[in-house]
Order: structure tokens, then C-alpha cells, then sequence
């Protein structure tokens, strides 16, 4: 616990058992489009719209367009926003890199971090960029000479395909990484090539009192008035090439980056957005969304309310873990509030009945045709008994998984078990993540692990799930733990939960990476030898999950099988055909993709109708002197004076914060640019609000509102607050004289773009 290899693990556990997605028939403004459908797109509508410039401004396959400029950052979106590798991202992405380069007489994470010149900008330790260079479909090459129907067999025909694919195409020296990915259940297949830069540094972030302003108390919620935004830099070495960090390296070139509009926005005003979503499940059948909304979700609640709280106590005394802890805690307590008004949300838009009905009507659609029937009858039944098998195991299966996250180290000595079993199959059997290059990059983590490690917490956490293993109903009891403690009760059970949890973490073979590494260079009949409590109970617990792999073996191949064939029939219901299906969007996946809408506000609950905009006036008022409503002395002495340069809202009196738009995001996709219709970044993606939460399931068009730092409030607080306005000149900025000159023109450039 307390690293990103543990948060993974938890946030990976809702697709573990119930993986793959739908694309969705669009309404509204919804839709995540990947770049090769924008020329897809009504452009007529989007002309009508607002959008200014041609479609190939946006993506071109042969050229250079705004795409280039968009990339993977850390786990979110950035941008290039100046021809030396200047990205601009959110505070919250770079958060996790400030904590790191942090100690007890530096804490960046809390008091923010300001390069006076490129000699003095701080290495981002792990973070990469991703520069997406080309995407094409190559469904052809993937399915063609694999029969049907879905089977193991035909999953493994696949995989080894796609495997042969990216190493053909991958140039590891070279920084390029190919990956083939599903769409639409696998209906399609798209291969993406990526550079990937390893040197990534931060120039500017502010301080936590302004990049998280209202901290969790605020998180997704409206009005918002957060300065949640930070410049990094991508460097190359001198050769050009994506290199690990040095002193001599360069700054990377950009083929694009964006201009900055100070021009100003105003309700109604076409917005797109670029970026890389995470992951949505939407159009997803009532089996899976009812699993996921009942049983999965609140599991997770449960799970991380005790993380959080034992995470905390572990900082109240101890100021090193409490600036070590920082991004753990705000990454899980975002993950946790995510959850809640998921759940809240799916309840509230009725979505599993909503399902129902839709399912209803296709069953009834289905059984009038007798040809109809033999094709996709049995879709729905399958998928019901699928679910219904998933359940009656859920809680045992969820907190099996969910042990593995307790303790890194748990973790670990699982992986080195299967690897040493692994290596004795044949060749042709082995699984490659197992294999050298595995063991390498984990080993190659292992530092970050044991800088991030607090053995406190892992022995709480790990005493609280052996308690929940207590609590399991009949019939779905763990067996290794019932063997160790069931003929225990209350609290003398609960004592020998507390010290094999404590012997398993704090085992003096293995608290140091060496020891911890040393299990990579075993046999898997030496591991079974070594009978010390954290890998006996590793290989335990590594034994339980193994049961669970039939299970979910049969369960993901009826689903593999079922779920491509429900949104074929789904399709053809609708009047549709495969080409026009193929013109939807299918679920993210960590992909770019475009999205549009317009600056917008909603109407959350009877009698309160919100405004799309707040400002700098607001932040002030919400100012309280202590966390997480700490407005810094400057930035209120700058508002008194009305020092706000250039950056204000048309009447000069303020300067913007935050504002929303009907804009189609998802987790990923923040510290994504939201631009205006002359493709000009306007402001960054940083939240979406409570009410559009469960947008991974289904799109609210009339609540779910993207939340988005406005670019003036940016380059005040860069300029006038952190006086680092030498970062300015790097930027292209779009003054309102030039928007006048822009609208002057315009007439030209309409009869270029019909």
C-alpha cells in the first residue's frame, strides 16, 4: 500500500472480473472520438457550431496537427505550449513528482515549486511523455485467418498476433512503442506507435493552497475555484533522442504546439477537447452495471475509507510520512468520492433499469424474427447466468484480489513465485510478463517502492482485510485464512490477525530491496522452501487466486463471445449497419480522443441554477485561513489591488478561475487542453463535477459538466503571483486585438473551409 503499484491493483480490480466496453449510439454532445473519425463528423454541424478550422487542423495522418501537440504525461493529459518542450498539465498530475523531490526541509508538494531558469527545473522521477506519432486500423491483420466463434483458443490466436505485432514495430533504443489495442469488444483493432521521452522536469508549480484549493472538501464539486495547473518540460539528449535525465540533455522540439487565447469566453461558446481518457464502460448490459453499482463499487468504498483514515494517522506525528503520503492520500480519496457519486448517480438515473427496459425491447425485437432468435437468443440468457455465477462468489473474489494491494511486499513475492513457476514450462507455454524483461522492470521499481513504503499502514491494512475475510458469508470463506485462524474467535482472533499481519510485513529477510530481490534469483521449489511468513503467506494467498482463474476464464470467454454479438444485434435493431457502427466512438481506453460541446452551466437540484464561471473574487471569499480554504497573502493583496494585468474578464473587474462545458471527459483525460473553435487553448481540464460522476457507465447530458481551469487565471497566477513571467515569453498568446483581427477575417476563411 502506499505506492502506485498498490493503487493500481485496487483500481484494476473493477475490470479484472468484468472487462470490455460498448461503443455508444451519440446524443447530445457526447462522444470521445478517436482522431481518424473527426473527418467522420458532421462538418456542417460543427461549422454551425463554432469549430473555425478544418478538420485536418485537428488530425492529419499525413501532416502535422493539433494531435501532435497533445500527450500522455504522468497519469493524465499535457500539451505543448512552446516550440522548447514547455507542456502545461495539472497541478494534480504532477503532484506525485513534487512529494518525491520532497523532504521534511522541502515540501514542493505543499508549497509549490518555481524554476528561475532551465538549469534549476526539477527532475520528475518516473514520469514519462507519450507523443502519440500514428494510429491505423488493422483489424484485417489481427482477425484475418482466426476463426470464429470466441473461444480460449481464438483469445490466444490473438494475443499472439498482437505480440508479434508490437515487437515487430517497437524500437526500444529508439524510444518507440507500439501497441494494438481492441475496440468495440474487438470488433476493430487499432494499432497506435508512441515516442516515448524519459526525461521530464517541472518548471512551475504552484503552491497546494492554490492548486488544490478546496482540497477534497471542494473535489468535484461546482462552483469550483481551483488554480489546478503546472508547466513541466520534455528533454531529449543531445542527440535528439528520448534519453534518461541529464545535464546535457535539450529540450525536446515539438512538431506542434498550441497558441494561448486571453481573448475571453462566454456561455454557448464552442469548446473541444484533446486528451486520453482512462476508461469507460458505457452501454455496458444491466447484468454488468448492476455488479459494478451493487457489489464491486461499495466494496471498493469500504476498503478505501479504512486506507485513507490508517494513511492520515500514519502523518499526524510523523512529518517525513506526511509529506511522503500526500499524493497517496489525495489519489485514493479522489478515487473514494469517485466511487460514492458513482454509485449515487447510477442509482439516481435508474441506469440498471434504464438497461432493462433496453434489453426488453431487444428481446422482443429478437423473438418476432425466428432467424433473429437462432442468432441472438441466447445472448442475454448467457450473460445473466454469467453474472449470477460471478456474484455468488464476489465478496470472496474481490477480497482475494484486493490482499494483494496490502503490502508491496506481498505483491512482490507473488510475482517472483509465478515467474520461478513460469520458468519451468515450455518455452512455447511462458507468459512474457513473467519473463526477464518482467523481472527487470521490477526490479528496476524497486526503489521507489521502499522510498514510498510505510510498514505501519501495510500492517494495518493487511488486519483489517484478514478481519473482512472473518466477516465473509458461508460458503465463500477463504480457505487458507479459516485454516490459520478459524478456530479463533472475537478478539483473540483479531490479536492473531494483528501479529501475522505484523510478522508477514515487518520480516527482517526481506526489509530491504536486496533481501526483497533476492527472491527473483530462486526456484519455484526453493520459494516453497523458504518458509518465512511473507512468502508462505504469498504463495497461500498466490494458491487462492489460482482457484479463481477457471472461473474467470469461463466467465471472460462468455462474455468475449456474447457481448460483440449483442452490440451487433443492438445495432441492426436501430436500422444501422456495420459502417455507420463503426462511425460511434467505442469505449476509452487510455487513447487520444476528441470531444466537443459548448461552455455551458446546469441546473443541479430544483431552485439552484449554476452559472458556468467563477473568478478570483470568489476564491477570496472562500477564504477561511486554514486548509483547504488557505488563500495565499499575495493573491489577495493582488486582488485588492486589482493587479490583474491583462488576464480579466471583460469588464475588467476580476480575473476567471474555473469554468464548465458539456464537453465529453473521463479520468485521464485531466490536464487536457480545452480549446475554442480557432483551435486555441482557452483553459485546462482538471474535474468533472459530482452530478456527471458514473459517466464511465452513461453520459448525463443535462448534469455531467467538465470543470476547466481558465487559461487567464494560469498565466495571472504564472505572471503576477510567482512573478516567473520569462515563462510567458515562451508562450504564443492570442490577445483580444488579435481575436478582433481573427473576426475580420473570418469571411475569407469561411469560403476556404465550405
Amino acid at each position: 500500500m502506499g505506492s502506485k503499484l498498490a493503487r493500481a491493483t485496487a483500481l484494476s480490480l473493477l475490470l479484472l472480473l468484468a472487462i470490455g466496453a460498448m461503443p455508444v449510439w451519440v446524443f447530445g454532445d457526447e462522444g470521445m472520438f478517436l482522431p481518424d473519425a473527426i473527418t467522420r463528423l458532421p462538418a456542417d454541424q460543427l461549422k454551425k457550431r463554432g469549430l473555425m478550422i478544418p478538420t485536418s487542423q485537428l488530425y492529419n495522418p499525413n501532416g502535422i496537427s493539433i494531435k501532435d501537440a497533445v500527450v500522455i504525461v504522468g497519469g493524465g493529459t499535457g500539451e505543448f505550449v512552446s516550440p522548447d518542450g514547455l507542456l502545461l498539465t495539472n497541478h494534480h498530475v504532477s503532484f506525485e513528482a513534487l512529494v518525491a523531490a520532497s523532504d521534511t526541509s522541502k515540501d514542493y508538494g505543499t508549497n509549490g515549486y518555481t524554476a528561475r531558469s532551465r538549469a534549476e527545473e526539477l527532475s520528475a522521477k518516473g514520469y514519462t511523455v507519450t507523443i502519440t506519432q500514428d494510429l491505423k486500423d488493422v483489424t484485417s491483420e489481427v482477425l484475418g485467418g482466426i476463426s470464429q466463434p470466441a473461444s480460449p483458443e481464438r483469445s490466444a490466436a490473438i494475443q499472439k498476433k498482437i505480440l508479434a505485432m508490437e515487437t515487430a514495430g517497437s524500437r526500444p533504443t529508439e524510444g518507440i512503442q507500439v501497441h494494438v489495442l481492441p475496440m468495440s469488444e474487438g470488433l476493430s483493432y487499432y494499432q497506435f506507435t508512441y515516442l516515448v521521452l524519459r526525461d521530464v522536469r517541472i518548471v512551475y508549480a504552484p503552491p497546494k493552497s492554490i492548486g488544490f484549493f478546496g482540497g477534497d472538501a471542494d473535489n468535484f464539486e461546482w462552483p469550483r475555484h481551483c488554480g489546478d495547473f503546472a508547466f513541466m518540460r520534455a528533454y531529449v539528449g543531445p542527440d535528439g533522442k528520448p534519453a534518461d535525465y541529464s545535464p546535457q540533455n535539450a529540450p525536446y522540439k515539438p512538431k506542434r504546439f498550441l497558441s494561448l487565447s486571453i481573448a475571453g469566453i462566454k456561455e454557448g461558446d464552442f469548446m473541444m477537447v484533446m486528451g486520453y481518457p482512462g476508461s469507460t464502460r458505457r452501454y455496458r448490459e444491466s447484468y454488468s452495471v448492476a455488479y459494478n453499482q451493487d457489489i464491486a463499487m461499495p466494496f471498493f468504498i469500504d476498503v478505501l475509507s479504512y486506507q485513507i483514515e490508517a494513511l492520515k494517522d500514519a502523518g499526524k506525528n510523523d512529518s517525513a510520512a506526511r509529506v511522503r503520503l500526500q499524493s497517496t492520500i489525495f489519489g485514493l480519496s479522489n478515487d473514494l468520492k469517485n466511487f460514492e457519486g458513482s454509485v449515487l448517480a447510477m442509482r439516481r438515473a435508474n441506469i440498471v433499469e434504464t438497461k432493462r427496459a433496453q434489453e426488453a425491447a431487444f428481446t422482443h425485437w429478437v423473438n418476432a424474427d425466428p432467424a433473429r432468435k437462432m442468432k441472438y437468443g441466447e445472448i442475454l440468457p448467457s450473460l445473466e447466468k454469467a453474472y449470477q455465477v460471478l456474484t455468488a462468489t464476489a465478496q470472496h473474489d474481490l477480497l482475494v484480489q484486493q490482499m494483494f494491494g496490502a503490502s508491496d511486499l506481498i505483491a512482490i513475492a507473488s510475482f517472483a513465485q509465478r515467474a520461478a513457476a513460469d520458468k519451468e514450462k515450455p518455452e512455447a507455454e511462458r507468459n512474457p510478463a513473467l519473463g526477464p524483461q518482467g523481472i527487470q522492470r521490477l526490479r528496476a521499481q524497486l526503489p521507489g517502492v521502499f522510498a514510498e513504503r510505510n510498514p505501519t499502514v501495510e500492517r494495518e491494512l493487511l488486519a483489517y482485510l484478514l478481519k473482512k475475510a472473518d466477516e465473509l458469508p458461508a460458503g465463500q470463506k477463504i480457505d487458507f485464512i479459516e485454516k490459520r485462524f478459524g478456530n479463533l474467535q472475537g478478539d483473540a482472533r483479531r490479536r492473531a490477525e494483528e501479529d501475522s499481519a505484523r510478522e508477514v510485513v515487518d520480516g527482517k529477510r526481506y526489509s530491504t530491496m536486496e533481501g526483497l530481490s533476492s527472491l527473483f534469483d530462486l526456484t519455484a521449489a526453493q520459494l516453497r522452501e523458504l518458509h518465512e511468513p511473507l512468502t508462505d503467506f504469498a504463495l497461500e494467498l498466490s494458491t487462492e487466486a489460482q482457484r479463481l482463474q477457471p472461473r474467470q476464464q469461463v466467465f471472460n470467454a462468455t462474455v468475449a463471445r456474447w457481448r460483440p454479438l449483442l452490440l451487433e444485434g443492438m445495432v441492426e435493431m436501430r436500422g444501422q449497419n456495420a459502417s455507420s457502427q463503426r462511425n460511434q466512438y467505442p469505449d476509452a481506453n487510455r487513447t487520444l480522443r476528441f470531444s466537443y460541446g459548448q461552455v455551458k452551466g446546469y441546473v443541479p437540484r430544483e431552485a439552484i441554477d449554476y452559472s458556468p464561471f467563477t473568478t478570483l473574487g470568489g476564491v477570496v471569499e472562500k477564504d477561511t485561513g486554514r486548509e483547504p480554504f488557505d488563500v495565499p497573502e499575495k493573491l489577495k493583496q493582488l486582488y485588492r489591488a486589482h493587479d490583474f494585468g491583462q488576464y480579466t474578464t471583460p469588464d475588467r473587474a476580476n480575473v476567471p478561475v474555473n469554468f464548465l462545458s458539456d464537453t465529453d471527459i473521463i479520468g485521464g483525460n485531466s490536464g487536457s487542453p480545452i480549446m475554442n473553435g480557432r483551435g486555441e487553448q482557452v483553459g485546462i481540464i482538471f474535474d468533472g463535477n459530482y452530478e456527471g460522476l458514473g459517466n464511465d457507465f452513461f453520459y448525463n447530458e443535462a448534469k455531467g459538466r467538465a470543470i476547466a481551469v481558465d487559461i487567464r487565471y494560469v498565466l495571472f497566477l504564472t505572471e503576477k503571483f510567482a512573478n516567473a513571467g520569462y515563462i510567458l515569453k515562451e508562450l504564443d498568446i492570442k490577445s483580444r486585438a488579435a481575436r478582433s483581427r481573427w473576426a475580420r477575417s473570418t469571411s475569407i476563411f469561411a469560403s476556404f473551409y465550405a
